[in-house]
């Protein structure tokens, strides 16, 4: 990303264009209003061209009439579409140029008042081709440049639970595969507003036609950008890597490279679609008002099979907003047959909970999932031999949260004995800890903890699981975000390993720095011997937070893995969804795992060791 070096007087740049190896830069200064031309053979520094000008009947169009250039070409005719606007009114404007300076106005189309874009070098059925609109894409056909009969709407724009937002076109490529369509979506939240950068492939043969809908952005507007007042200016294709610019209040204009688009969008493209199915029931759990211990939120589950049934440990909140432990068992894994009406652990050292409720609570920056009196969080269990490990998250509602350790006799759970073992703190104070787990299977001898230490995984081995409150994890090996991936911000361990003939299958939770607000879910596979070796990581998250019950809630966008079992060959994944609810995805193991190993973006990975202070 760089700044582009405009000159002083630009204020509000209004479209670029590529001709040769010159980009031509179009803009408008306020005072006085006027049109003006730059051109710069890198996109950095530009230099003046003089006035940019455009003519309707012999005279010249004034410069606060005219908004969001787009620039074409129809055999040896240069074609400028422009938004001209008079008082209220808006229309579709169209001019033709040989200089790209002196332009000379053709028609304007009284149906048309967004932005489009006349698809270059381009005829259907000896027509050009228009594609327009600023909430849906749609298509106009004219055999003259003239006159425009519209056609239809050709791309829609996709819903999440946020809402529906709108499109806009940027600009259009020719590929061997047919006419990509490069367009903005505009997401304007109360709290910010940002841009993705798209694209969509149609039939050149055809454009009514979408061959395919690419799901990845080329490129979204970053995090720092969010709070600025932010306008795209035009999209550019020069030397085979696009080129988007972008004006920023305050900043002038900057220029983003997107390199190897292409290549990146068709690789993406052939990575199938791997969808878990979540429940149609979902939520299996919710907070049942009248138990006072779990009445606001009941989420983060652990999860492992025994007995032939499925028991699911989950957080609860409850009118105290203290964080305990409640328990439900399943016979298939989807539906609960048993939920026990008490919690089954409840906070009891010091380290767990703050005090006494009061009718005001404190605020505390680690607080999470609602509960301001600490107590005892998002759980996971590992059955080895015939005992459970529980790891936990141990927070007294001040302090930094740590790991805690705690376990119980197989034969006790089953028969609702909760003689839990006295919890002891297995990470060092003053650092924030989560997301522990314990691999179910000792390596060389020793046992290995996965946990997270913001923003890695960290892996540690250790000789026993009898820690004495003196020695803590230590962070021996790290697993770190991916930049430009959606698991760029953190990550952290959801459920505890589970062995298969690929690896060690890890289901992970993790955040895209360039959309913080939503918790997604991946998985790797680690080597069986050497679970510090990333075998296969996925590109994409499997699980994101789509559904009402991931998004209303405690927190929105929260799609939180605690436990994983295999069933009769199914892969259950038992989460937390926006901090309130327990839901459960599924699919088939075997395609799944098939499908880590054949479309992956890391072939090999070591875990890097780390050094812990």
């Amino acid at each position: 990303m760089e700044k582009t070096k405009a000159p002083v007087e630009i204020r509000v740049p209004l479209g670029v264009y590529q001709h040769h190896d010159q980009i031509y830069l179009y803009s408008r200064t306020e005072t006085p209003p006027a049109l003006h031309v730059e051109v710069s053979a890198d996109g950095a520094a530009f230099t003046s061209q003089g006035e940019l000008i455009i003519t309707r009947n012999g005279k010249q169009v004034a410069a606060t009439e005219v908004e969001d250039l787009r620039v074409s070409r129809s055999k040896d005719t240069f074609v400028l579409t422009y938004k001209r606007s008079v008082g209220n009114r808006r229309r579709l404007a169209l001019a033709i140029s040989t200089d790209l300076v002196n332009w000379v106005e053709q028609t304007s189309i009284d149906t048309i008042n967004e932005i489009g874009l006349v698809i270059p070098q381009f005829e259907y059925q000896g027509k050009s081709v228009l594609f327009f609109g600023e909430k849906t894409i749609n298509i106009a056909t004219s055999e003259t440049l003239s006159n425009w009969k519209i056609g239809e709407t050709i791309l829609q724009p996709q819903r999440d639970f946020f809402g529906t937002w709108p499109l806009s076109v940027a600009h259009v490529v020719y590929t061997n595969e047919g006419i990509l369509l490069l367009y903005y979506v505009t997401i304007d939240m109360p709290r910010f507003l940002r841009y993705q950068l798209k694209a969509a492939l149609f039939d050149s043969q055809n454009p009514t036609q979408l061959i395919k809908q690419y799901s990845e952005s080329v490129w979204e507007t970053p995090k720092e950008w969010w709070g600025q007042e932010v306008r795209p200016t035009g999209v550019i294709e020069k030397d085979g890597q696009l080129l988007s610019f972008w004006w920023i209040k305050g900043v002038d204009l900057v220029a983003v490279y997107h390199p190897l688009y292409r290549q990146q969008l068709e690789e993406k493209s052939l990575l199938p679609s791997f969808a878990f199915s979540k429940l149609r029931h979902n939520p299996i759990l919710s907070p049942i008002i009248h138990h006072f211990w779990e009445s606001r939120a009941t989420f983060n589950p652990a999860a492992f099979e025994a007995d032939d049934r499925i028991h699911l440990v989950y957080r609860a909140i409850g009118d105290h907003d203290v964080s305990v432990l409640g328990y439900a068992e399943s016979r298939d894994g989807f539906h609960v047959d048993y939920r026990h009406p008490d919690p089954v652990y409840v906070p009891s050292k010091a380290y767990e909970l703050s005090g006494n409720y009061t009718p005001t609570p404190h605020s505390s920056p680690f607080a999470s999932g609602g509960g301001c009196y600490g107590g005892c969080e998002d759980p996971r269990i590992t059955k080895i031999d015939n005992r459970l490990y529980m790891t936990y998250v141990a927070y007294d509602g001040w302090s930094p949260p740590r790991v805690a350790l705690t376990s119980i006799a197989v034969a006790d759970f089953l028969n609702h004995s909760w003689n839990w073992q006295a919890p002891v703190l297995i990470s060092p104070p003053g650092v924030v800890d989560k997301n522990a787990c314990i691999l179910p299977e000792k390596i060389n001898g020793k046992y290995v903890i996965f946990h997270r230490i913001f923003p890695n995984i960290l892996v540690d081995f250790v000789d026993s699981l009898d820690f004495d409150g003196q020695s803590y994890l230590k962070g021996e090996h790290s697993i770190a975000p991916r930049q430009n991936h959606w698991d760029s911000r953190k990550l952290g361990a959801g459920a505890p390993p589970i062995k298969t003939d690929d690896g060690w299958l890890l289901i992970y939770q993790a955040v895209d720095d360039r959309d913080d607000r939503k918790y997604k879910i991946g998985a790797m596979l680690l080597d069986l011997k050497k679970p510090t070796e990333v075998l296969h990581r996925s590109d994409r998250p499997f699980i994101e937070p789509t559904e009402w019950y991931e998004n209303v809630g405690h927190k929105a966008g929260v799609a939180y893995p605690c436990g994983a079992v295999v069933k009769d060959g199914k892969l259950i994944v038992y989460y937390g969804g926006a901090d309130t609810v327990v839901c459960a995805a599924t699919t088939e193991l075997d395609a799944f795992l098939s499908y880590l190993k054949s479309h992956n973006s890391i072939a090999f990975e070591k875990i890097s060791p780390v050094v812990m202070n």
